[in-house]
């Protein structure tokens, strides 16, 4: 969002700053945060003392290879959520039909089993892509494999965090068709699209959401003169747009009890 190098020590050191601010502004509104070890584990200071905790497994791939088998954050480990409390989170580029297909849904399974031995809650994000290019699925073709791989992984997780399924058909038949709670993932939607989508998916069976850029995407456009992000602007903005568009999305949910 800001144009910056991830591997640059100054820039790693923003993107925690960042992820300080998200923690204040939001940590007290929200049953749970997300957190990812390799940039923000400094962050989980900052959360409210009685909002859950999830941790990410998975290590950032930026070569943008979907079709890759995702690799552990070096060094990091189930049971090192385990020690810190949380609930262990895997995020997995999938699609039924992809020849890694098989290699992805071993390592779910292992994590799965970890967790278990553990005595941890795993939630876990599958994220649809197209295995025979770079063109977008059509939705009938997205629609067939998210069900599919939903009907799959349902085994192998305690909550699945999904994108929007399309429409209240087929949010109603993801949850017909399955046995654990799912969550709407915003997905870098807008917030307006992301606040329909929600009511769509809760009046269709959601348990709730898990939001980022769709409730904070405008900050990329806060910078100071030099073009680096302009933290003061940032904050103000968290905590008054960022903080107001959540209470929103609570609402919705609160709308719609399960």
């Amino acid at each position: 969002m800001f144009d910056l190098n991830i591997q640059d020590q100054t820039t790693q050191h923003v993107v925690t700053q960042l992820k300080v601010l998200f923690m204040e502004a939001f940590s007290d509104m929200c049953s749970g945060v997300l957190v990812d070890p390799e940039f923000g584990f400094s962050s989980i200071e900052h959360k409210a003392p009685n909002t859950g905790l999830i941790l990410t497994l998975e290590a950032s791939d930026y070569s943008g290879d979907k079709s890759a088998v995702p690799t552990i954050i070096p060094g990091w480990s189930v049971h090192q959520v385990k020690s810190n409390y949380a609930v262990a989170k895997l995020l997995l580029f999938y699609h039924p039909a992809e020849p890694n297909a098989l290699a992805k849904k071993k390592l779910l399974i292992e994590l799965y089993q970890s967790c278990r031995y553990e005595g941890i809650s795993f939630l876990v994000e599958p994220l649809m892509f197209n295995p025979n290019g770079s063109e977008l699925l059509t939705k009938e073709e997205y629609q067939e494999a998210h069900l599919q791989t939903l009907q799959d992984f349902q085994k192998y997780c305690d909550v699945l965090k999904i994108q929007y399924p399309g429409d209240a058909l087929a949010c109603a038949t993801i949850t017909a068709e399955l046995d654990v709670p799912w969550i709407l993932l915003s997905r870098g939607m807008s917030y307006e699209e992301f606040a329909n989508a929600l009511k769509v998916s809760m009046e269709n069976g959601a348990k709730g959401f898990a939001a980022g850029r769709s409730v904070w995407q405008e900050i990329g456009q806060l910078r100071a003169e030099d073009g680096s992000p302009d933290l003061e602007k940032i904050k103000l903005f968290l905590e008054t747009t960022g903080r107001q568009r959540i209470a929103e999305l609570i609402q919705i949910t609160q709308a719609h009890p399960q």
